[in-house]
């Protein structure tokens, strides 16, 4: 039945993304940055692997997507402007901190990452700028690195400061905050961000904190632990995407693009 609910909605996410667009100011471009291919040993391992991940070379956004870049998709695909999108692709809380349907008013900064949109509405932006969520393996991959190292993770106290991913107190949401040693900005923001196959990591709730500790039980008896428990971001992230629906919308969820290389 799940399963039957979302082929719905991304056949319906395909349809309204393929509708004529009206003329509306152009979409600003999107600053992508690339990211050399390498190997991660992930925190979180599916059952039968030791969490080894080769990632292959990509591009990213070097920011998560904007509220002022977000604005300008909902005014080329008013389809998407709160109100308009299905209640099977966002929920009731889509865009809610907007003053408008298709504006986020004076009270919201518009060069923030874009909150309140769900996966669908993520997923839609990107393919309109030829691109993708990126993978959750990018993503860790990506959010290894601090500004020198691009795997910074054997250091307890920048793993420490990551804690703080999702509020104001992030270090990526302090003013000035450099880029990583990829060239990216904000992963460890004020605002956590959606990723393309973040399904995933949905389990069963009835299997945490059974015997088996750490193990999550997921469709297709796939089972998920992980690898670093002193890890808190990278739990804490787990923990929140795999308590999201497709549609779900939070006010410090946001997103950025990735571009596969040829």
């Amino acid at each position: 039945m799940f399963a039957t609910s979302i082929i719905a909605a991304a056949l319906l996410e395909g349809a309204l993304l393929a509708a004529p667009a009206p003329a509306a100011p152009a979409a600003e471009p999107v600053a992508f940055v690339a990211i050399p291919a390498g190997e991660i040993r992930s925190t979180v391992r599916y059952e039968g692997d030791d969490g080894a991940r080769r990632i292959a070379t990509f591009e990213l956004s070097a920011r998560a997507v904007t509220v002022r870049e977000f604005e300008r998709f909902v005014q080329a695909h008013p389809q998407w402007k709160r109100g308009n999108a299905p209640t099977l692709l966002a929920d009731s809380a889509y865009l809610a901190n907007w003053v408008d349907a298709d504006r986020a008013g004076d009270g919201v900064d518009a060069n923030a990452p874009v909150t309140h949109v769900s996966w669908f509405a993520a997923d839609a932006y990107c393919k309109s700028i030829h691109a993708r969520l990126p993978d959750w393996s990018e993503w860790e991959y990506v959010a290894a690195a601090d500004d020198a190292r691009r795997d910074a993770r054997s250091d307890s106290a920048w793993r420490a400061r990551t804690f703080d991913d999702g509020t104001p107190r992030a270090m990526d949401a302090r003013p000035g905050a450099i880029a990583n040693a990829y060239g990216v900005h904000g992963v460890h923001g004020a605002a956590w961000e959606w990723v393309g196959d973040y399904a995933t990591l949905l389990g069963d709730a009835d299997k945490r904190g059974s015997d088996d500790g750490d193990r999550l039980q997921f469709c297709g008896a796939t089972g998920l632990s992980f690898a670093n428990r002193d890890d808190y971001a990278i739990l804490k992230r787990v923990a929140l995407l795999s308590a999201m629906e497709p549609r779900s919308t939070l006010g410090n969820l946001g997103f950025r693009c990735a571009r596969s290389s040829p």
